[in-house]
C-alpha cells in the first residue's frame, strides 16, 4: 500500500529566516520601550477613531430638528435608505459613511510612519542601522524585517482601533436610531485598502531613508501621504462622487502595485553609502 503523503504545514521560515524573524521581534520590543513611540501609537488611534466619533455625536445629538438642518439634496442622494429617518440620522449616517473611513486610514499611515520613523530614521541617526548592514545578514532581508515589523504592527493597531471604534459607533447609532455603520465600502477598507495603506506607508518611509536626517524629519513625510486619503473623502462633500467598494478594491492594488515596485527600488539603494550623512551638512 503507498502511503499518504505527509500533509503541508505552514512554515513561517519558508516566508522570513531566523535572522529576520529576530530582528523583527527585537524592533517590536525597541518601539514599546521607546515612552514618546509607544504614547504616540496609542494616543493617536484613540484621538482618531474614539474621542472624534464620539464628540460628533454628542454635538449632533443636540441638534435640533428644524427642517432648515436637512441634508443637502446632492449629499442626500449619495446615501441610500435615509428618506425615513430625521436630520440627525441623517447626518449621523453621512459621518460614519463619507468621513469615519477617512478617520480610520489615518490611523495606519501615522502609526506606519512614526513606528518606519523609529526602527529606520532612528536607528541611521544612533548609527545601528549601518551596524547591521555591515553584518552577516544582507541588506534586503534587513529592509524586509524592518517593513515587515512596522506594517505588521500597524495592522495590529489599526484592527484594535477598529474594534474601539465600532463599539463606540454602534453605541451611538443605537442611541439615535441612525442606520448601522457597517457597509461595503467599511469592508473593503478594513481588509483590502488598511493593509495596503499600512505597508505602502512603511515602504515610502524606507525609500525616503536616504533623503531624511531625523527622525522628525521622517514624520514629515507623513504629510504626503495624509494628504491625497484627505482629498479623496472630504471631495465627496461637493457631491462630485462617492468613494465606492470598488474604488477602494482598486485603489488597494495600486498601492500594493507601488508597494513592490518602491520595496525593490529601496533594496537597491538600502546600502552603508547612503547612511554616512547623518546631518544636513555632511
Amino acid at each position: 500500500m503507498k502511503q499518504a503523503a505527509p500533509k503541508r504545514r505552514f512554515d513561517l521560515h519558508r516566508i522570513f529566516s531566523s535572522a529576520e524573524i529576530v530582528l523583527v521581534g527585537k524592533d517590536l520590543g525597541a518601539i514599546w520601550r521607546n515612552k514618546g513611540t509607544r504614547a504616540l501609537l496609542m494616543l493617536l488611534p484613540v484621538v482618531l477613531v474614539v474621542l472624534v466619533p464620539l464628540l460628533y455625536s454628542v454635538a449632533i445629538s443636540f441638534l435640533p430638528t428644524e427642517e432648515s438642518l436637512a441634508m443637502p439634496e446632492r449629499l442626500a442622494a449619495m446615501l441610500h435608505g435615509l428618506e425615513g429617518h430625521g436630520p440627525r440620522q441623517q447626518w449621523m449616517a453621512a459621518f460614519t459613511t463619507l468621513l469615519c473611513p477617512m478617520l480610520f486610514l489615518c490611523v495606519p499611515v501615522m502609526c506606519s510612519v512614526v513606528a518606519a520613523s523609529q526602527v529606520l530614521v532612528g536607528e541611521k541617526e544612533g548609527g545601528t542601522l549601518e551596524t547591521l548592514m555591515l553584518s552577516a545578514m544582507d541588506t534586503r532581508s534587513l529592509l524586509h524585517a524592518k517593513v515587515t515589523c512596522c506594517t505588521l504592527l500597524s495592522i495590529l493597531i489599526s484592527l484594535l482601533s477598529f474594534i474601539a471604534f465600532a463599539i463606540s459607533i454602534s453605541v451611538a447609532d443605537l442611541f439615535m436610531g441612525a442606520p448601522y455603520f457597517l457597509n461595503w465600502e467599511w469592508i473593503a477598507c478594513l481588509v483590502l485598502v488598511m493593509p495596503a495603506v499600512a505597508l505602502f506607508s512603511v515602504v515610502f518611509v524606507s525609500w525616503e531613508l536616504c533623503r531624511v536626517h531625523s527622525a522628525g524629519e521622517a514624520l514629515q513625510t507623513m504629510g504626503y501621504l495624509l494628504l491625497p486619503l484627505l482629498l479623496l473623502y472630504l471631495i465627496q462633500f461637493t457631491g462630485v462622487f462617492r468613494v465606492t467598494a470598488p474604488l477602494l478594491i482598486a485603489i488597494a492594488v495600486g498601492l500594493g502595485v507601488l508597494s513592490v515596485i518602491l520595496f525593490n527600488l529601496t533594496s537597491r539603494q538600502f546600502q552603508p553609502e547612503c547612511l554616512l550623512s547623518r546631518s544636513p551638512e555632511g
